[in-house]
């Protein structure tokens, strides 16, 4: 009896093992399975929200390009489709963002030609939001936005042509969105207006285009990428700022101009004629500088009758400079530029084909007996003739001092043709077109 029961018993304890093994081989399946599904649904899910951010996307940009027809008056109502975005939802946000354009002249005295707010409608997909703004489109995700198809904004050849597009209305909606785009007018033109204030072409300072938005990192890689200017941006404020310098043009009808009231004053000589004082340039500053090293002091230039330009950072002095082919060729010296000896400047040659842009304080001066063929401009330097200077062309200096009998000043008058062009910048504008253009946006 004893040992038939304990093989009973352990035939029992076998029998219990199965059971428990079975069961932990049961609930090892069901996590298993469980952990697969539960994957496998946030796996889905995240592809049905990516799918959905991506027809979204496309579906704004099809309607960017309509809504551009409509405020460019080029259409006058276009209906949009941006398909089923199931748990996410479209808002019109007339106030999102801000857009400013001003004109800031030699003096850093602001007009400020346009401020008002941008507009959006954006799409709220999961923790993304894809945005029409501005005739742009644009994705943010958390706190980095990107550019998915570019905004009304072209520069060109110096001509920035700028539609404002603004969007008005207001709605919300979500699952199957639809809706219709309507030209609500708008200012027109804001520059130019029509007033000699605001004329083409550009005569001075800086055009100055500010972007507050939420955004802005999307217009600032924009910028950056596909536009000329100086760009800017502000983390802190959301801002995005691109800066394009106008540049200074003046023709040149003196021998003489300064900019100092009298600043040509003489030791025994007449003043040079025609001559001017008291006039307004701006310096011959600018990013164009480079290395002077290198530069000889006689210095032969072939045009091939194109442009050419030449850069000193420092003084210089030349002793001899021919220029051979009907190019021009523009001098820049941020220093010293002077003249003594026997030195001959373009002598002999055409008095328009060189150009002589001075961008120091510093004083320079001509001593001995050189030659001079050509224009100097340099309005912050006090410039003195001595010896026997012959100079032809044209001079625009702070100030000249003529010591005693300083040979000839004789004025070319084809000189009048010509325009001395100064820019601080390679990013130039001389035209701007300028319009507001609002699109109303009404969501079904």
């Amino acid at each position: 009896m004893f040992l038939s029961g304990l093989v009973r018993d352990g035939s029992d304890r076998r029998g219990q093992s199965e059971v428990i093994g079975v069961v932990l081989l049961l609930s090892v399946t069901v996590i298993g399975v469980t952990a697969v599904v539960a994957s496998g649904a946030a796996v889905l899910g995240d592809a049905q929200t990516d799918s959905r951010i991506a027809q979204t996307e496309n579906s704004m940009s099809q309607m960017s390009s309509k809504a551009g027809l409509v405020a460019l008056g080029q259409s006058g109502t276009r209906a949009f489709d941006l398909g089923n975005l199931g748990d996410g939802t479209v808002d019109v946000r007339k106030d999102a963002g801000t857009v400013t354009v001003s004109h800031v002249d030699e003096a850093n005295n602001r007009e400020e030609l346009h401020r008002g707010s941008y507009g959006a409608v954006v799409a709220t997909v999961g923790d993304t939001e894809i945005a029409y703004q501005g005739g742009g489109v644009w994705r943010k995700d958390d706190d980095r936005s990107v550019m998915v198809s570019p905004p009304e904004y072209h520069y060109q050849q110096r001509t920035l042509t700028f539609p404002i597009v603004r969007v008005v209305g207001d709605g919300h909606a979500n699952g199957p969105v639809r809706g219709r785009l309507t030209g609500a007018g708008g200012t027109g033109s804001i520059y130019p207006d029509g007033t000699v204030e605001r004329a083409n072409p550009l005569e001075d300072g800086k055009v100055v285009i500010e972007i507050q938005s939420e955004y802005y990192q999307g217009w600032y890689d924009f910028f950056e990428a596909r536009t000329e200017g100086t760009v800017e941006i502000d983390d802190t404020n959301r801002t995005v700022t691109v800066e394009l310098d106008i540049p200074f043009q003046t023709s040149i009808e003196n021998a003489v101009t300064t900019t100092s009231p009298d600043g040509i004053t003489t030791n025994g000589a007449d003043k040079p004629n025609p001559h001017r004082e008291g006039v307004n340039y701006p310096s011959a500053r600018g990013n164009y500088y480079a290395s002077g090293e290198g530069i000889p002091e006689t210095l032969t230039v072939n045009t091939g009758g194109q442009p050419v330009n030449v850069v000193i950072d420092g003084s210089f002095e030349p002793a001899d400079i021919v220029i051979n082919g009907g190019g021009t060729v523009s001098l820049y010296v941020n220093g010293e530029f002077n003249l003594q000896g026997n030195d001959a400047i373009n002598e002999g040659g055409d008095p328009s084909q060189l150009f002589v842009y001075i961008h120091s304080s510093a004083s320079s001066s001509q001593q001995g007996t050189p030659s001079f063929t050509g224009v100097i401009y340099a309005p912050n330097t006090d410039l003195t003739l001595g010896g026997t200077t012959d100079f032809e062309g044209a001079l625009i200096a702070d100030s000249l001092h003529i010591n005693g009998n300083a040979g000839t000043f004789t004025y070319d008058p084809s000189l009048s043709a010509f325009d001395i062009e100064i820019t601080n910048s390679p990013d130039t504008i001389t035209y701007l077109h300028v319009t507001e253009n609002e699109v109303e946006v009404e969501l079904r």
